[in-house]
């Protein structure tokens, strides 16, 4: 019989089953450097895009021990490029803790990255699905090189599209696997992968840019970051691009673009003009704008109890306050 868990949400089980799976992959017993990474990956999180896999699974009936390995490769994968992505940025916190690029040198930090890269790919091949481990290293690919290509401007993003085209690819590929991934290790991948992961693909976009807008708007307790952490790196996002296309003398933003660092006064100065623009406003339409065109494909897939979650993931993005 079902547990009362499993009643009330279908992705309980699976879910289960690939937290124990993630949770395996490193126990700490062998070295320290693996015991900061079972650290990292003990400490939970939204688990959102396993969550998303394990629903697209049921929906599409796939084989369960098949999609709790992809599930599991997906968070895995999640995982290591948010160790990377800390020691790229020189992020001091991650979730209000402080990242391994903070409690470790460089060099340790990226082989902890890179033990989880090893880790993922291991669980994608247990998929024994070619096309999905196909798909899981093209994402890989497309994350590290989006992130590269953002490292190597001479200049900041300037433009909304220069945006799309990178959060595409750190964020929104992700969620494309999570979602797309499972209708390939189905009967009918064919027909329901396109819909799939086109449906990743819009709230991947939406999920990041509620982030960014969150980064302007969001409680600094709640984010584990100080507000207006993007523009003390230096990258302008949606909000800023915004408000850069309504104010393109600003020259403060100009400074950011041409990459100059500025002083914390000017920064905190730059976020609060932009908080009470009408960018962050815009910017919420824009991701609600994303949902709305991956709810169109998600009603072209089976219906059922999985769907009705992955409705209410995609309709909650926007509303989320972390």
């Amino acid at each position: 019989m079902d547990s009362p868990l499993a009643l009330l949400d279908p992705a309980w089980e699976r879910l289960r089953q690939t937290e124990e799976l993630v949770l395996a992959q490193a126990d700490g017993s062998r070295s320290s450097l693996e015991a900061a990474l079972a650290g990292l990956i003990g400490a939970g999180g939204k688990r959102l895009r396993p969550r998303i896999a394990v629903l697209a699974g049921g929906m599409l009936e796939v084989d369960p021990g098949k999609l709790v390995k992809l599930a599991a490769a997906i968070e895995m994968l999640h995982t290591a490029s948010l160790v990377h992505d800390d020691l790229v940025d020189g992020s001091a916190l991650r979730r209000g803790v402080a990242t391994l690029n903070a409690r470790w040198s460089a060099a340790a930090s990226v082989l902890v990255g890179d033990f989880a890269f090893t880790k993922a790919t291991g669980l994608a091949l247990g998929t024994r699905s070619l096309p999905a481990v196909e798909m899981f290293t093209r994402t890989m690919a497309l994350m590290v090189d989006g992130e590269i290509t953002q490292l190597a401007r001479k200049r900041g993003i300037q433009s909304r599209e220069e945006y799309f085209r990178w959060i595409g690819a750190k964020t929104a590929a992700l969620f494309e696997l999570a979602a797309g991934g499972p209708a390939l290790l189905s009967q009918d991948g064919e027909t329901a992968f396109a819909s799939a992961r086109r449906f990743g693909y819009g709230i991947g976009m939406a999920f990041q840019i509620v982030d960014d807008v969150l980064d302007f708007t969001g409680d600094p307790a709640r984010l584990g970051k100080p507000v207006g952490s993007d523009l003390r790196q230096g990258v302008l996002t949606l909000p800023a691009l915004i408000y850069l296309e309504d104010h393109p003398g600003d020259p403060d933003l100009a400074a950011i673009v041409r990459r100059e660092r500025l002083e914390l006064e000017v920064i905190e100065g730059l976020v609060d003009r932009i908080r009470r623009s009408t960018a962050i406003d815009r910017s919420l339409e824009t991701a609600r704008g994303f949902v709305r065109d991956a709810l169109e494909d998600l009603w072209r897939l089976p219906e059922g109890p999985e769907r009705l979650a992955l409705e209410e993931i995609a309709l909650g993005i926007v509303e989320r306050d972390s």
